[in-house]
C-alpha cells in the first residue's frame, strides 16, 4: 500500500468547515492572531459569501487542511507523497516537512494579497469548460483570444478545464469551445483570473516573500503543480511556487503521475471532496478517500491501520508475514519543539537506543526532554525545528529493531 496526501485549493471552502478542530488545536488561535480576524468565528457563522473573499478562504482552507493533517499524524497516518491543488501546495509542503505550520501561513496570507491586489489591477475571471480535451480547450483559447490575455489555468481532470483571461476573451470563449465540441462552458464565480499572465504582478510580489520564507528540503516528496514531477529540492520549490500564480496548474498529470509512482491510496486532507471526483475521473484502481472532518480522518486511520496491522499469507511453505508497523514519539506537552541532532549510525541511516534523547518541547523557561521508549531505526521527523505543538503530537517516527 502507497499513499499520498492531496491537499485542496480556493473553492472547497464551506461554512462550517473544520470546526470539530476549534477546541483542540492551537492552529485556530494562532491563525486569528497572525490574520488580525477570528478564523474560528468566521468558520462558525460566517456566510459563503464572506468565505469567497480570496483574503479569507486561502487561510480558512490553509489551517483546516493542516489541522486535518495533524490529526492524521496524531492517528499515525503518513504519506509517501503529498501534493496539492494551487493554494493546496502550501498546505502540502507542511506536510512535507519543508515548512512549518507558522510560516506556511505567513505565505498564504501574503499569496492572497498580493493576488487580490493584482486582480484589482488586472480585471478578469474565470470559466470551466467541460467535455473538451485540454487539447481542444487550447485550440479554442488561441481562437478567442484575439489578442487578448486568455490562458488554460487549470488543466483539473479529463473533460475538465479551466480558463482564465480579459472579460472580452472569455466572453467569446463559449462559442469557440462549443465549435470544437465543448458540452459547456460555465462562468465561475471567482474575484479574479488567477493563473493566467494577469497575475505577474503578483507573481513577482510573492517570490520576494518566498526568497524570504524559511523553506528547507522535503522529507516527502512533492509532485508538483508546475510539473506535474516529483521533488524534495527548497531551491527548485521556491521557483515553481512563483511560477504556479501565473502558470497552468497540471493536475491531471499529477495524479497520473502518483499512480505511475505505484500510488494505489489518495486521502483528500482538508474541506470538501473535489479533488476526489478529479482523481477518480483521471486514474482506475486508486482508492481515495476523504479527511475533511473528525469523523473522516477517524475512518481513514482505522482503515489503513487494519492494512497496515494485517495478516499476509504468501504461501504453505513461507506462512503467515506479520506487518510490523512503525512506532511513534509523542509530545509530552505544549511548546516548541527542537529535535535533537542523531549521533548514532550505521550504513542504513540514524538509530537510537532506548533512553536516547530524541529533542526536547520548550514553553518558556521550561524544557521536557523527548526520549526514545525502545531501540529503533529513526525514520522520519514530523515536526520541525521550532514547530508548536501539543500533547501526544506525534513528533518522529521510529521502526524498532
Amino acid at each position: 500500500m502507497s499513499v499520498a496526501f492531496v491537499f485542496p485549493g480556493q473553492g472547497s471552502q464551506a461554512p462550517g468547515m473544520g470546526l470539530a478542530w476549534a477546541d483542540s488545536t492551537e492552529i485556530y488561535g494562532w491563525a486569528s492572531a497572525v490574520l488580525g480576524w477570528d478564523l474560528t468565528k468566521m468558520l462558525r457563522s460566517g456566510s459563503a459569501d464572506e468565505l469567497r473573499q480570496t483574503y479569507v478562504a486561502q487561510p480558512a482552507i490553509f489551517c483546516v487542511s493542516v489541522a486535518a493533517l495533524r490529526a492524521l499524524e496524531e492517528a499515525g497516518v503518513r504519506p509517501e507523497y503529498v501534493a496539492g491543488h494551487s493554494l493546496g501546495e502550501l498546505s502540502a509542503l507542511v506536510a512535507s516537512g519543508a515548512l512549518s505550520f507558522e510560516a506556511g501561513l505567513t505565505l498564504v496570507a501574503r499569496r492572497a494579497e498580493v493576488m487580490q491586489r493584482a486582480a484589482d489591477a488586472n480585471p478578469g475571471s474565470m470559466s470551466s469548460v467541460l467535455g473538451l480535451s485540454v487539447e481542444g480547450v487550447e485550440m479554442a483559447v488561441t481562437e478567442a483570444a484575439e489578442g487578448g490575455v486568455l490562458a488554460v489555468a487549470n488543466d483539473n481532470a479529463p473533460g475538465n478545464v479551466v480558463v482564465s483571461g480579459e472579460w472580452p476573451a472569455l466572453e467569446r470563449l463559449p462559442v469557440a469551445a462549443k465549435e470544437l465540441g465543448a458540452k459547456r462552458v460555465m462562468p465561475l464565480n471567482v474575484g479574479g483570473a488567477f493563473h493566467s499572465p494577469l497575475m505577474a504582478p503578483a507573481a513577482d510580489a510573492f517570490r520576494s516573500f518566498l526568497a524570504a520564507a524559511p523553506l528547507s528540503d522535503c522529507s516527502v516528496p512533492l509532485v508538483a503543480n508546475a510539473t506535474a514531477q516529483p521533488t524534495t529540492s527548497a531551491a527548485e520549490l521556491r521557483e515553481l511556487l512563483g511560477r504556479q500564480l501565473t502558470g497552468r496548474i497540471r493536475w491531471t498529470e499529477s495524479v497520473r503521475r502518483l499512480a505511475d509512482l505505484g500510488v494505489d491510496t489518495i486521502v483528500e486532507v482538508g474541506p470538501g471532496t473535489v479533488l476526489a471526483g478529479l482523481v477518480k475521473r483521471t486514474v482506475k484502481g486508486v482508492r481515495v478517500l476523504p479527511a475533511g472532518d473528525a469523523a473522516e480522518v477517524a475512518a481513514v486511520a482505522d482503515a489503513l491501520r487494519q492494512e497496515s496491522e494485517g495478516v499476509a499469507t504468501s504461501d504453505g511453505n513461507q506462512g503467515e508475514v506479520v506487518v510490523l508497523p512503525e512506532r511513534f514519539a509523542v509530545s509530552p506537552g505544549h511548546g516548541r519543539f527542537y529535535p535533537a541532532v542523531p549521533t548514532r549510525y550505521t550504513d542504513e541511516g540514524p538509530y537510537v537506543e532506548a533512553g536516547d534523547l530524541l529533542g526536547e518541547v520548550r514553553n518558556g523557561a521550561n524544557s521536557m526532554p523527548v526520549r526514545s521508549p525502545f531501540r529503533g531505526w529513526l525514520m522520519t521527523h514530523l515536526a520541525w525545528e521550532g514547530e508548536l505543538v501539543t500533547p501526544g503530537q506525534i513528533l518522529l517516527s521510529l521502526r524498532p529493531f
